[in-house]
């Protein structure tokens, strides 16, 4: 799937307004040590919306210890922004959007 400067540039911007409202938002927590984890997982399930999440958990995982840049977030945080990000692209690939809030 190709994705817009535009598309990419509102992605970024609806998660960088919620993400203090997700479930495991810690206060104090930075938009820019989740967006990897965001992204990660939002075209995670653009590639392979075939299998369930927890199929592809195990890769999400090496991929994010291996390109999680300068994101203070370890896996057992990032997860869950992955795991959301990857429920919110359902709409991207389905047109379905109950994951959504």
């Amino acid at each position: 799937m190709h994705r817009t400067k535009s598309a990419v540039g509102t992605y970024r911007r609806n998660w960088r307004e919620r993400f203090t409202e997700e479930p495991y938002y810690t206060e104090g927590d930075r938009y820019e040590d989740y967006e990897g984890a965001y992204l990660a997982g939002h075209e995670a399930r653009i590639r392979d919306n075939a299998r369930a999440y927890d199929q592809v958990e195990a890769e999400l995982h090496r991929d994010w210890e291996a390109k999680r840049g300068t994101s203070s977030l370890s896996w057992s945080k990032a997860q869950h922004a992955v795991k959301r990000a990857w429920e919110n692209a359902a709409d991207f690939v389905t047109g379905d959007d109950t994951h959504k809030r």
